[in-house]
């Protein structure tokens, strides 16, 4: 993938993703939040230098991510609270919007079926099973209302990723799959960390964290549109 070439972004993520390990192994959970933040704020900062800055919805996607880090500092405040989940279902709807967009006509083949189907169970897995430990956690029925629908958009982030993957040919589209899919899992590990008491999901939420940020600005900065060509087995189904 063209991430795999930009050295520069793939040591920075590196060393995020180290730096994030560490303080989560030495440090408590609020340190953890704001090296968490920093470094959203480093990557931000370093798609500015690259200027990949454009008026599309993956650059709303990235400044609601910083809003959201940045009110996961006071997660245990109800307010706050709200505050992540509503920015958390924002930012999957941006991605989402910004996909979907990207659609040509849409041909159902076997691999959308089969990844259609593993999307839907372990959206099932969310939201029957986590949503026993996670509910009595949450302080109002807005924060039960965005729970249920960030792991409905979830679900139409990651077909719709799928199927802009299944439908071009390069490297571009690939990234932005690897982007929702890293995000899906840092999720996943976020929940059964915080909700579950098992901290080891810890290490996997914040290094899926940086991997999915990092797609994201390296998609952001390479995205060209004319890029994006058909697949020829896309046109063949």
């Amino acid at each position: 993938t063209t991430f795999g070439s930009n050295l520069r972004l793939l040591h920075l993520g590196t060393l995020l993703i180290i730096i994030n390990v560490l303080v989560i192994f030495f440090y408590d959970i609020e340190t953890s939040r704001m090296v968490r933040l920093v470094s959203s704020v480093t990557l931000f900062g370093y798609l500015l230098f690259k200027g990949g800055i454009r008026k599309n919805f993956l650059i709303l996607a990235l400044l609601l991510l910083l809003a959201r880090d940045t009110a996961v500092l006071f997660y245990e405040t109800p307010i706050f609270k709200t505050i992540s989940l509503l920015c958390t279902v924002l930012v999957y709807t941006c991605i989402c919007l910004f996909t979907y967009r990207r659609l040509p006509i849409v041909r159902f083949s076997m691999a959308v079926i089969l990844f259609g189907l593993v999307i839907i169970v372990l959206n099932i897995f969310n939201v029957f099973y986590l949503s026993d430990i996670i509910i009595p956690s949450l302080d109002n029925d807005a924060q039960l209302i965005l729970f249920f629908t960030q792991s409905a958009v979830m679900l139409f982030m990651a077909l719709f990723a799928f199927l802009y993957n299944e439908s071009y040919e390069g490297t571009q589209s690939l990234n932005l799959l690897f982007c929702v899919l890293a995000f899906i899992f840092s999720d996943l590990g976020g929940l059964v960390a915080y909700f579950s008491g098992y901290e080891p999901a810890y290490y996997a939420e914040k290094t899926f964290y940086i991997i999915a940020v990092s797609f994201l600005v390296d998609y952001i900065i390479n995205y060209q549109p004319e890029a994006d060509t058909v697949s020829e087995l896309s046109d063949n189904k």
